[in-house]
C-alpha cells in the first residue's frame, strides 16, 4: 500500500475515533500518522 494512502486512511480513522470519544485510539493513530509523514518527508527530499 502506498504510504500516502495509508496516511490518508489513518487520518480519517483517527478523526472518526475522536468523534466517537475513543481518544486513546485516536492518539495512537496520530502518532503513527506523524511517523509515516516523517518517513515521507525524508523520501521526497
Amino acid at each position: 500500500m502506498d504510504k500516502q494512502l495509508a496516511v490518508d486512511m489513518m487520518r480519517k480513522e483517527m478523526l472518526e475515533a475522536a468523534e466517537n470519544l475513543e481518544f486513546e485510539k485516536a492518539a495512537k493513530l496520530r502518532d503513527e500518522v506523524q511517523k509515516l509523514e516523517r518517513e515521507l518527508e525524508g523520501y521526497f527530499k
